[in-house]
């Protein structure tokens, strides 16, 4: 297996400060191209999703009072 490190005295050449900062932005503009597409390509599940969460905190938090009314409703119609 050949040595990985250089011997003393030669020079390193390695990649300038811009070339990464430059990777690590082409990285960063992957990423949110590719989670913003995955966001569009799912919008009516995450809405939906959201709408049935909203529906079902608001149950939970006003339910009874809501379902009571109801009841004494339909009572007094019949």
């Amino acid at each position: 297996m050949p040595c990985k490190f250089k011997p003393l005295g030669e020079k390193m050449t390695g990649y300038t400060l811009a070339e990464v900062l430059t990777n690590i932005l082409t990285a960063l503009q992957d990423i949110l191209y590719y989670v913003s597409t995955a966001i569009a390509d799912n919008a009516s599940v995450i809405a939906t999703v959201v709408v049935i969460g909203a529906i079902a905190f608001l149950v939970m938090r006003y339910g009874s009072r809501i379902f009571r009314g109801v009841t004494g409703w339909l009572r007094g119609l019949f």
